[in-house]
């Protein structure tokens, strides 16, 4: 797949088929390409824990789902009835929210130290080869309100941070371009708000 091509339609995917297994090939794969990434002075602190066995999935999905009842409460209180846009996405993630455990695979960076400068490059990275194997994938940080309880389920020491959880899987709608505001209105040239024509 043509990079711009995964660009333009990497996209959240928050319904993914659970019937449907991810290889574990494609998971190397995904990581591999996600370690390519530049880290601050090649310090490349990220791990990337990979949940597969279903009782720990299932676990953490308990842990996101409490934090994502949460999240999205507030959110929905903010959005006015009429906002159909970010209501549609609330009621993504409220899928989301009842069924992460179900991903076939789950994925948290995680770093001892570090800064999200040296993460997030990784992050997507991972997403780009997985939507070039016609992998789902979404960045979803709420699981941190109950971070601790996510380091138990998975041995991970106290010193250090899960910077994400990522579901992984097949993705059960269509992938698309995202709807964004033209890069003309986003892009100041040498100084604040001053736009040219493209």
């Amino acid at each position: 797949m043509d990079v711009f091509e995964a660009m333009r339609t990497t996209r959240a995917m928050r319904r993914l088929d659970a019937t449907r297994p991810v290889s574990d090939e494609d998971v190397w794969t995904i990581v591999e390409y996600a370690t390519k990434a530049a880290t601050g002075g090649n310090s490349q602190p990220v791990r990337w824990v990979v949940v597969r066995d279903a009782d720990k999935r299932h676990r953490l999905g308990a842990i996101y789902r409490e934090c994502w009842a949460e999240i999205g409460a507030m959110y929905r209180q903010r959005t006015p009835a009429e906002d159909t846009q970010t209501n549609r996405i609330l009621t993504s993630a409220d899928h989301l929210g009842e069924h992460m455990g179900e991903a076939p695979v789950l994925i948290l960076p995680a770093s001892k130290g570090g800064d999200a400068s040296s993460v997030f490059p990784g992050v997507q990275n991972l997403f780009l080869a997985a939507r070039a194997l016609g992998l789902g994938t979404t960045l979803t940080t709420v699981h941190r309100l109950r971070e601790g309880e996510v380091r138990a389920v998975l041995d991970i020491p106290d010193d250090v941070q899960t910077w994400a959880m990522i579901p992984v899987g097949y993705p059960t709608g269509r992938w698309g371009e995202p709807a964004r505001r033209p890069v003309e209105d986003v892009t100041y040239w040498d100084g604040w708000r001053s736009t040219r024509p493209r």
